[in-house]
């Protein structure tokens, strides 16, 4: 029954459909910091030249060679001491040997975020333009913390429904800030607020859909993640002003809420907490929905399996009750089967190994990922908001044509060759002119960058759990992800570099990570086609051959894959 009712069926996709507001609406949440926080054109305020046309004029003044230089936008000339001209474009009105720093700027007037509108100019200010990334994830970091506790305890729906709610009212009154550092204080709390809403989304629609169609449900998720990311693009172009651009973002988590009373809660929760009664109005309206004819006496086998469980659970907590003379008998006892912990992986170079270069990995998607979404808006002459859409466009491909590539060459090609890839485009930026009709080469080779990265993302989520044993599982691919959410911590810091040192250094950095770590996961067994390692042992055989099982492929002429 329980295969039947799992099916994708018309109440499936009633679920998914209700679920995109919440996906598109997190990738707004995450990322609106590219553009709330964006450098906006400028130039240094000349008084003794500026007039009412100019005040609002980046370029066309005669006098503005004159008065400062073209590549300079925090100094500016000083009057001659000894001029004798009163009109600013006068060779002798500035004194071209003398400099003194700009004190007020002149702005891009047709976009406003809190650069020009706080007055973040210069590089003794810059810092605090690429914090706000920063700060984003680190919120992020904690949220992701409580998100999943919370969720095991009160349920997907409420999780779901009340985290998006929050980040809404939370991201409201962001857009009132009123300085810098209430704008710092609250994209914080947004971020914690919304670093759930993603994998809430994640979890109920897994745990709503059978096994068959989890890749397709996975898929759908991460394309409609990155619809999220188009939107975000769109509207900052609509805006261009960083209130309004927050306002319409978050303002649509409010009604979100209404999912509550339209979303189901995850039947599978529902049982794993024994309420059977609620989970049982949900299969039944399910079944309803998909037009399956399911017997009462189904309904009964479902709780009947439901009230094994309890009892086996009721025998464990009976058998955790012995006499403190039982327990001692039984700690002593030789037999005694040892709690999985991860200290055990330090008897295991094998694995220990698998896990350092799992978590480089991790690290490289994350820092890789989010660094040419981020340097997007300031890569080459074309427009910010372009470039940043098709950027995060490339992601709807990327995620649907990783699967395939997984079941047909393997895993470990598909995350090699991802890798490689992407550092391969990232480098050969280095090559292109950035003029003229290159511009869009170079964009080309950026977005396959960004396409191959984002191939490697997912790959690597199939991959680290496939590599690791179930005793093990959930805490190595959480040392793996807190791993990699340091580099989605210093993604942000990335324009500094190509400020400061060299334009093309971030680029050179994703593209030496992507190649390191395509060439450290050559050292991964191939996983396709094998069963999930259950213990260490069994994880550490992977893509290895038993000597029983060589015999009988040696002595049939055919050879089988290692089932560990």
């Amino acid at each position: 029954m329980k295969k039947d009712i799992d099916s994708f069926g018309k109440y499936q996709f009633y679920i998914y459909t209700l679920i995109t507001l919440p996906l598109i609406l997190s990738a707004g949440f995450t990322l609106d910091y590219v553009f709330t926080a964006g450098e906006v054109k400028y130039r240094c305020k000349i008084p003794e030249c500026e007039d009412l046309d100019s005040a609002t004029k980046l370029r066309g003044m005669s006098w503005l060679n004159n008065s400062q230089s073209l590549t300079e936008n925090c100094k500016r000339y000083s009057v001659s001491s000894f001029k004798s001209e009163t009109n600013c474009s006068a060779p002798g009105f500035f004194d071209h040997n003398k400099t003194e720093i700009c004190n007020e700027w002149v702005y891009d007037p047709d976009e406003v975020t809190i650069h020009n509108e706080w007055d973040i100019s210069c590089d003794s200010n810059r810092w605090k333009l690429t914090l706000i990334g920063t700060i984003n994830n680190l919120g992020q970091l904690v949220g992701l913390t409580f998100a999943s506790t919370l969720s095991d305890k009160y349920g997907r729906r409420t999780v779901l429904t009340s985290i998006t709610f929050l980040t809404g009212i939370s991201g409201l009154i962001h857009s009132f800030s009123v300085n810098y550092w209430m704008f710092v204080a609250f994209e914080f709390i947004d971020a914690c607020f919304a670093a759930g809403i993603y994998s809430a989304c994640f979890i109920y629609a897994m745990e709503m859909t059978g096994v068959e169609q989890r890749v397709v449900g996975s898929t759908f998720i991460s394309c409609i993640y990155a619809v999220g990311e188009i939107w975000l693009g769109l509207v900052a172009k609509w805006t261009r002003n960083w209130r309004v651009l927050m306002r319409v973002i978050y303002g649509p988590g409010l009604l979100v809420i209404a999912l509550m009373y339209l979303l189901p809660e995850s039947v599978r929760w529902l049982l794993a907490n024994d309420k059977r009664d609620r989970a049982e109005k949900v299969y039944r309206k399910m079944a309803k929905v998909n037009k399956l004819d399911i017997s009462e006496e189904a309904f009964i086998e479902l709780k009947n399996i439901n009230d094994e469980k309890e009892k086996e659970n009721g025998d464990a907590k009976k058998d955790t009750s012995k006499s403190e003379d039982e327990s001692a008998a039984a700690d002593s006892s030789p037999v005694k089967k040892a709690e999985p912990n991860i200290t055990q992986i330090r008897h295991s170079p094998k694995i220990l190994t698998r896990l350092l270069i799992c978590s480089f990995c991790w690290l490289t998607n994350t820092f890789v990922y989010y660094g040419l979404s981020l340097n997007s808006t300031e890569f080459g002459q074309g427009d910010k908001y372009i470039n940043f859409i098709l950027v995060v466009a490339i992601e709807i491909p990327g995620n649907i044509f990783v699967y395939p590539l997984l079941n047909s060459i393997g895993r470990k090609a598909t995350l090699c060759g991802a890798f490689v890839f992407s550092g391969v485009f990232c480098l050969l930026i280095q090559f292109v002119p950035s003029y003229g009709m290159w511009h869009w080469v170079a964009l080309a080779l950026y977005v396959c960058g960004k396409g191959c990265i984002t191939m490697a993302f997912s790959t690597s989520y199939v991959y680290t759990t496939e590599l690791f044993p179930t005793t093990l599982r959930h805490s190595l691919l959480g040392i793996c992800s807190m791993t990699g959410r340091v580099g989605s911590i210093l993604a942000p810091q990335t324009p500094l570099l190509a400020k400061y040192i060299y334009d093309g250094l971030p680029l050179l950095l994703f593209g030496a990570m992507s190649l390191t770590a395509g060439m450290l996961t050559l050292s991964f067994p191939e996983t396709l086609g094998t069963k999930l390692p259950d213990t260490l042992e069994e994880a550490e055989r992977i893509g290895q051959k038993d000597p029983d099982e060589k015999a009988t492929s040696d002595h049939n002429g055919s050879s089988t894959l290692s089932p560990a």
